[in-house]
């Protein structure tokens, strides 16, 4: 048969793989060609050579019709260079239409999530996918789901999974009212329609349907017109089908007065995911900070942009939302230091690594907007220390926080040079610690690429060995005003519990001995004075037991104010602090150690 030859096709010829893409019409006065246009963009974004042959179109009772196309692709194989020969592929696209509601249908691998791309465009003006809700509403009850695909809105690197999938029985019945609900759901299998022992399989946000093979044409035209049938019959409207979970949101309308805002951590950013948008967050992590100020509008986000703690200008963003993706439109500005001012506000164009929570349960993340349904828990188990005169913003010891100069840890005002100079390891009950001015015990600086902590501390007290694995972050404001941030805490105590699991499967002397290695020196200190890293490790070898000793994680985080956070109450900044640190509790003593964090008694 010559590529150029029609394929004659007869629809009972057809028996597929029932995988479809949802659409609806967007405007019912219009005409709509819309299986014509689909055919358009087939042949003109065909990376191969096509031939399509003529279209057949059906109708299947009073309401419902079904038009198919055949065609044929000519493509050299993946494996063969510099050689003549060419593959002949087969294929078909089939069109249903019940009431101006849509399935479409491609033996194409690939073709359902593209030619989504093009809806509500120019080449299909009148065709739009079928809501998300609407999806929701009809599909899916959470007492009858058996597959549960899962994404985490908690950023990339975080202690939790960024995706899972889980399996059996009202498998919404497993999920964990605490953890689970910072996942969004992505896809689910399902009871089929008819209650039938088969499964239906729904991912809203691709538009996209599944059930499996069809052993004949009228199987496949039978349960298709099922699904459209009640998409078009059933108006019924779903935002939070598994009501644990967080779910995105499709308009800006209901988010209000936001509290908090940071960026993704630099070196929680895949370089695979862009090496320009990395850099940028390097460079702005440590030299700029932000305070939201309030606005008219709930909806805006006003941001007074600091650098170095000086005032460089402020600006007032909007988020919009289209096909629940985030954009951000400048809505004012005030430049002071234009060129710095310039610098920070890149990040309008890179809706992913920002992150901003409001008082109304919305959260950007992802380049989404989510609503949570915070979980009414409280941690309330804050370790309050006095942290003098210590500057509560600097991190790190030196002029500049990206080079760090750790050989003046305690000669100046940082935070690194507080645990230096105050840190007091004697205590089993947190209620009981104390700062010190005369430090004993070992303490270890592990800061770099890799660490397994900012600080490990050992010591020995009342015959139990106990290691301390501190991690430092700076508060983000040193103001007495300053309000609870879900920001400040966020990456830090990523870091804290991911380290931590990293250290049970590892062995930690052995690890520590070889960054050792490969480093041209670590400060160490014993009873505040200078010492041998090498001495520490040996020290930390010749620890033998797990009753006679414990690990701690200790989170230093003093942008938490004692009077602030016990005073604030019916808050849902208070209430996500609390729900990220009573999941950091969790997640940390499941792995056998303990979980303690300093804020600032001012």
């Amino acid at each position: 048969m010559e590529l150029s030859q029609m394929i004659e096709l007869e629809k009972e010829n057809i028996a597929p793989y029932l995988s479809i893409l949802m659409g609806v019409k967007s405007d019912q006065k219009q005409p709509c060609d819309i299986h014509p246009n689909i055919i358009k963009i087939l042949k003109n974004e065909s990376s191969n050579e096509i031939v399509i042959s003529d279209s057949k179109k059906e109708l299947i009772g009073e309401i419902a019709e079904v038009t198919f196309t055949p065609y044929r692709l000519l493509k050299s194989p993946s494996w063969l260079k510099g050689h003549e020969a060419l593959d002949v592929e087969h294929h078909v696209f089939v069109s249903f239409n019940v009431n101006n509601y849509y399935a479409f249908y491609f033996s194409e691998q690939g073709k359902k999530d593209e030619i989504r791309e093009y809806f509500n465009s120019k080449s299909l003006p009148n065709v739009k996918p079928v809501s998300i809700n609407h999806l929701n509403g009809n599909f899916i009850n959470e007492d009858k789901i058996k597959m549960l695909w899962l994404t985490g809105i908690h950023g990339k690197n975080n202690f939790k999974a960024d995706s899972k999938v889980l399996g059996g029985e009202s498998v919404a019945d497993t999920l964990d009212p605490l953890i689970d609900q910072s996942y969004m759901m992505s896809a689910v299998r399902t009871e089929a329609l008819n209650n039938a022992k088969t499964t239906i399989g729904i991912n809203p946000f691709k538009s996209s349907i599944w059930r499996g093979p069809c052993k004949d044409w009228q199987t496949f035209e039978n349960r298709v017109i099922e699904i459209l049938d009640l998409l078009s019959s059933n108006a019924k409207q779903t935002s939070d089908p598994i009501s644990i979970l967080s779910y995105p949101i499709p308009s800006c309308d209901d988010l209000n007065e936001p509290y908090d805002f940071s960026l993704i951590d630099y070196e929680f950013f895949p370089e695979d995911d862009g090496q320009h948008r990395k850099d940028l967050l390097r460079k702005l992590q440590y030299d700029y900070s932000v305070e939201l100020q309030p606005t008219f509008n709930g909806t805006d986000i006003l941001l007074d942009i600091y650098h170095l703690g000086t005032k460089v200008g402020g600006v007032t963003i909007e988020p919009s939302i289209k096909d629940y993706q985030v954009t951000f439109n400048i809505k004012s500005q005030n430049p002071i230091k234009k060129a710095k001012f310039n610098e920070y506000i890149k990040i309008i164009r890179y809706p992913e690594i920002i992150k901003c929570w409001f008082e109304s349960g919305h959260a950007i993340i992802n380049g989404m907007i989510f609503k949570t349904g915070y979980q009414d828990v409280t941690y309330g188990q804050f370790i309050w220390a006095d942290f003098e005169d210590y500057n509560l913003k600097k991190e790190k010891p030196g002029k500049s926080p990206i080079k760090p100069e750790l050989s003046k840890i305690g000669k100046e005002k940082s935070l690194f040079c507080w645990v230096k100079n105050r840190w007091n390891g004697d205590w089993i009950d947190p209620s009981t610690f104390n700062t010190t001015e005369n430090p004993t015990g070992w303490l270890y600086c592990d800061d770099g690429a890799a660490e397994k902590a900012d600080f490990i501390h050992l010591t020995k007290y009342k015959g139990e060995n106990l290691i301390s694995l501190i991690h430092v972050k700076a508060a983000k404001s040193d103001s007495n005003k300053r309000r609870i941030s879900v920001g400040a805490h966020d990456v830090v105590l990523n870091q804290g519990v991911k380290n931590l699991r990293y250290c049970m499967r590892k062995n930690l002397t052995v690890d520590l001995q070889e960054r050792l290695d490969n480093s041209a020196s670590k400060e160490c200190w014993f009873n505040g004075a200078p010492a041998k890293a090498e001495d520490f490790i040996n020290e930390l070898a010749n620890i033998h037991g797990v009753s006679k000793s414990r690990t701690r994680v200790i989170i230093v985080q003093p942008h938490t104010r004692k009077e602030t956070y016990e005073n604030t109450s019916n808050s849902n900044s208070k209430k996500q602090l609390d729900v990220l640190l009573v999941s950091a509790d969790n997640a940390i003593r499941s792995s056998g150690a303990e979980f303690h964090i300093i804020g600032i008694e001012d």
